[in-house]
């Protein structure tokens, strides 16, 4: 293959990865009162365990299913309903990043 061929290709292969990151990378965080306001709409939210409250999760009733409260950047505390086992290091974490919609009084994720 010629030099010209291989050049081609590398730069090929950098526009389409650059185009994927660029579609990817622009989901940015919303506080649940954004959130609230496009109910059923998938969103992003950030924000920290809020431990006043216990996680609950009992694989024996329910393997897929997570629930606690999570405190958002504007303090807000909602409860959230995860639809996934309980992650591993749940209470240590420092930060919390879901993407889910709120339906009802609950955010979805």
């Amino acid at each position: 293959m010629k030099r010209s061929h291989i050049l081609s290709l590398l730069f090929v292969a950098a526009l389409v990865g650059s185009f994927i990151a660029t579609f990817t990378s622009t989901s940015r965080s919303v506080s649940f009162a954004q959130a609230s306001e496009t109910p059923g709409e998938e969103c992003k939210i950030s924000g920290t365990l809020n431990r006043d409250y216990p996680v609950l999760y009992d694989p024996e009733v329910d393997p897929t299913k997570t629930s606690f409260h999570m405190v958002d950047g504007d303090g807000t505390t909602k409860f959230v309903v995860l639809n996934q086992p309980k992650p591993t290091g749940l209470e240590n974490s420092e930060s919390i990043d879901l993407y889910g919609s709120i339906v009802g009084e609950e955010f979805h994720a």
